[in-house]
């Protein structure tokens, strides 16, 4: 009901936004109203005969923003998802999934329902914002972006996403209450407060970032989902290559809460011939399991910074290229010993123009079966048409 409401508020104001869509253009509106709409139609298969599922889904976001001076600003994003086709009907519990909330308020509903077709709405974006001179605060759903390197971020406490979910470029977002303050030479404190339905998964956090030489440096402590915990992010140029790296540490407060376990990751960039992207990394996760990986785990979209892979070591390998200025390449490889997991995310990218973008990318899965030989458990391809506005 609460979505509801506020999806007919939504369209409410943005029906009395001056032009529109062109308002966003406009620097005298305190009004900017934007979005897009794709839709990504996906193939599912294996080694197994028979075994290709098609189907996919239309996306719709929108977002309308509200600054009425120089203080205040007021967001609220919806995202708006339609399903369709075989691959929906083969999950089971698919639409309850998706009208689960996991924030301390329940801004998601599914308007349809059918064994192929399922609609989504969720508000992923709904907060208010004060700033005046080195304060910064922001209270509503937001995104806590702790993150220093590209693919894992055991430093992301709030809102760690999944790498292999591509669709989401504005990733998940948590209901909290941050308070941001600069101290001047790029250095700042922040504290964010996330509260949960139930008090154990409550994570509340400070950081302090600041500059050593050429380095760009992070601590963490707080309270992460009835465990304390503490963190260590950096980012640094070593000649031409970009060096990055997140630990994370968590201590159980009490025995019910696990034991003792370590995030980390390290991450190298490199810029080669002017034009070709390069970067190599590594994390480990002293919670992922010691034998064959759960590919189930890894397909969740809602992994934790304490759990971004299900094996103990994962190392990642990736090259992009742009061959025209419209048209860019990029194949990224994952291997972790546990199980010999591979994946394999091939892409293609196109600029149709200034707001048609077309895109086609795969992910291969391979694991070790109990013979020792590597199986072809899975495959996704993934053409996706974008217009925004």
């Amino acid at each position: 009901m609460v979505t509801r409401t506020l999806y007919g508020l939504f369209f409410l104001l943005c029906m009395h936004c001056p032009g529109s869509v062109s308002c966003q253009t406009d620097s005298a509106s305190p009004w900017a109203f934007r979005g897009y709409v794709k839709n990504l139609q996906q193939w599912q298969f294996s080694s197994v005969p028979n075994s290709l599922v098609s189907g996919g889904f239309f996306h719709n976001r929108l977002q309308l923003k509200y600054t009425p001076d120089s203080l205040w600003t007021f967001d609220v994003e919806l995202r708006n998802r339609l399903f369709y086709g075989e691959w929906v009907r083969v999950q089971p519990g698919f639409a309850e999934g998706l009208n689960k909330d996991n924030g301390l308020l329940d801004l998601a509903f599914v308007p349809v329902d059918r064994p192929a077709l399922v609609a989504s709405v969720i508000a992923d974006r709904l907060w208010a914002q004060w700033a005046r001179g080195r304060w910064q605060v922001r209270v509503g759903r937001q995104r806590v972006n702790w993150g220093k390197t590209l693919t894992w971020n055991p430093n992301d406490w709030f809102n760690a996403w999944n790498f292999l979910d591509f669709d989401y470029e504005e990733r998940p977002g948590s209901d909290a209450l941050r308070v941001q303050y600069q101290t001047g030479g790029f250095s700042e404190f922040d504290l964010a407060v996330s509260p949960a339905r139930h008090a154990r998964n409550a994570v509340a956090a400070l950081r302090y970032g600041g500059h050593f030489g050429r380095v760009h440096w992070q601590g963490l402590v707080g309270v992460y989902r009835n465990r304390l915990a503490a963190g260590l992010g950096w980012a640094a140029d070593v000649g031409q290559a970009g060096v990055k790296g997140e630990i994370s540490v968590f201590q159980p407060i009490d025995s019910t809460a696990g034991v003792t376990s370590v995030s980390a990751t390290a991450e190298v960039n490199m810029l080669f011939g002017g034009s070709w992207f390069c970067s190599g990394g590594l994390l480990i996760n002293s919670n992922g399991i010691g034998g064959r990986a759960n590919l189930f785990q890894l397909a969740q979209t809602n992994l934790t910074a304490d759990n971004l892979m299900p094996g103990k070591v994962s190392f990642l390998a990736s090259v992009s290229h742009p061959f025209t200025p419209l048209l860019q390449g990029s194949l990224a490889a994952v291997y972790s010993p546990n199980g010999h997991l591979i994946i394999l995310v091939p892409t293609m990218a196109w600029s149709v123009a200034n707001n048609w973008d077309i895109d086609l990318t795969g992910q291969l899965f391979w694991l070790e079966n109990n013979a020792g030989n590597l199986d072809n458990l899975g495959n996704g391809i993934f053409l996706r048409v974008r217009w925004s506005f």
